[in-house]
């Protein structure tokens, strides 16, 4: 794997629940992450991947008492969510979970996410911020986004999904080996739903309430997230009509 870890404050025994943390340039934000999810009365291991930031993320990090894999240099999130499973994957945890270090999930949620794991009806357990009311719920053309790939998985993958765009989420061993295997590199929250569908990983969503970010800002604003929309729908059914070909099925 690409990238170095440093160890912090983590128990040192294996934990059965690791939270994935992916941070670029969160200095500010990704020590309160980190200790919220260590002060949860379930304390799970917490991995923050360091996407190549060029400020304090991971010695911030570090200190707050996460374990931190650092990436040479900023290879999108895509990639480093993955290089996070992989990670978790190697050291056998049962259950995967992955929370932004901007601090938007709240790790309060975390119990939710695993005991809807535990009930044995799902392998991917997704956060939803429009199953509940309140909260932060970002700009118009982000939640336009989300509307446009909710229909766009119902046809492709016959799935509901409210909020196919959420990145806070926790996977069993078997969806994170599919995520593992393949984890589109950028924009990859809509593109991992359709994997898990196709290998036959079963999906669920449970409500979440998001915050707004503390300090910065997205990286993602109105420009990016059409340009998004566009880039994923080509991508998914350039995906669909490669999937009908290998299958023999024709074009749909």
């Amino acid at each position: 794997m690409t990238g170095t870890e440093e160890s912090g404050a983590s128990s040192s025994r294996r934990a059965r629940v690791l939270a994935v943390v992916p941070a670029w340039n969160e200095e500010k934000n990704v020590p309160g992450v980190v200790r919220e999810l260590l002060a949860l009365a379930e304390r799970p291991d917490v991995l923050v991947v360091d996407d190549g930031s060029t400020d304090r993320t991971g010695a911030a990090a570090r200190a707050a008492g996460a374990r931190v894999l650092t990436l040479p240099y900023n290879s999108g999130i895509g990639a480093t969510v993955q290089a996070g499973i992989a990670w978790g994957v190697e050291r056998g945890y049962a259950v995967i979970a992955r929370f932004d270090g901007d601090g938007q999930h709240a790790p309060s949620f975390l119990g939710a996410l695993s005991a809807a794991l535990a009930q044995g009806d799902a392998d991917f357990v997704l956060g939803s911020r429009y199953l509940a009311e309140g909260g932060f719920r970002s700009t118009w053309t982000r939640r336009l986004g989300s509307r446009w790939f909710s229909f766009l998985l119902r046809v492709l993958t016959g799935e509901r999904i409210t909020d196919p765009t959420s990145g806070c989420w926790a996977v069993n061993g078997r969806a994170a080996r599919v995520l593992e295997a393949e984890y589109a590199s950028d924009y990859p929250e809509v593109d991992s739903l359709v994997r898990l569908r196709r290998a036959g990983c079963r999906i669920r969503e449970i409500p979440i309430v998001m915050r707004a970010r503390l300090e910065g800002r997205s990286s993602i604003d109105a420009v990016r997230a059409v340009y998004y929309m566009f880039k994923v729908t080509i991508a998914l059914v350039i995906g669909r009509v490669e999937t009908r070909a290998q299958q023999g099925g024709g074009t749909p």
